[in-house]
């Protein structure tokens, strides 16, 4: 069973043609589910063209939202985007949308997925920072201050994608078809998936609207997880979590970046 799984592919930035060359790469490494972690396309409609450019493929494929595609746009409020908007135009192409329900596949492969969402708690200790300097420099860091419109606060959003997701792995373990889950995400959870800095202070400063490692910590616990591969960063990540008593969990970020998409490979 080969999966692949890409990221960040940002068509607005990219372009079709490269994008169209990406699948080609990926249609010959022949593929049994292609699953695309967001950042895929913003305003919605490059959302769409960037998931119909995966139409030639003849596996199942899956799909998340990432922060850029749920950016309000003409006509759309973010809210509308990541509830039916987004998971609409994945469906109607024939796609699973991974937000909503889990997967389980062949060979006993359970796949749980969410946008995943940051919750600050991806903090260097040398330049820790009280919740309200969190909140005010977040424009300098992440353009999701200025193009998300509701009214979660980020926090509030990810304890909502926390219980989503770990609803999914819990689904997934009670399963006994199920004898392994990959975790998918847009936002890193795992401290093996974070590129820590500690002597660059701008780097540091901007790593709280990177990763939900307190989600992490909870799917530790969980035995059947087995990988958990995530985009976001653009940082090239390959690790292991280790947990006493339980098998290591791999983890990887897909590297990746504007105009240089890459996707990773799992045989399982």
């Amino acid at each position: 069973m080969r999966i692949l799984i890409t990221s960040d592919l940002h068509l607005e930035y990219t372009g079709m043609e490269t994008i169209r060359r990406m699948v080609a790469g990926i249609s010959r490494e022949e593929p049994d589910l292609v699953l695309l972690a967001g950042d895929l396309g913003n305003p919605d409609h490059l959302f769409e063209q960037c998931l119909a450019a995966f139409l030639p493929l003849s596996c199942q494929i899956a799909v998340l939202a990432g922060n850029h595609d749920i950016w309000a746009c003409p006509g759309a409020t973010s809210i509308s985007l990541y509830e039916e908007i987004l998971p609409a135009i994945t469906k109607s192409l024939g796609y699973h949308w991974l937000e909503r329900d889990p997967m389980v596949i062949p060979q006993g492969i359970g796949i749980a997925g969410n946008i995943g969402w940051y919750d600050y708690s991806f903090q260097e200790p040398k330049y820790q920072s009280s919740l309200e300097e969190v909140i005010r420099r977040k424009q300098n860091y992440a353009m999701d201050a200025l193009k998300v419109d509701w009214e979660y606060s980020d926090l509030e959003f990810a304890r909502i994608c926390r219980e989503r997701l770990l609803a999914q792995i819990r689904t997934l373990e009670a399963d006994p078809s199920v004898r392994r889950i990959l975790v998918v995400t847009h936002v890193p959870l795992m401290e093996s998936q974070v590129d820590r800095r500690p002597d660059d202070e701008d780097w540091s400063l901007g790593n709280p609207y990177f990763a939900h490692l307190t989600l992490g910590e909870e799917i530790l616990q969980f035995p059947k997880v087995r990988w958990v591969v995530s985009g976001h960063t653009h940082v090239e990540m390959n690790g292991i979590a280790e947990r006493d008593g339980m098998e290591p969990i791999a983890t990887a970020v897909i590297p990746s970046d504007y105009g240089r998409p890459r996707w990773v490979t799992l045989e399982v």
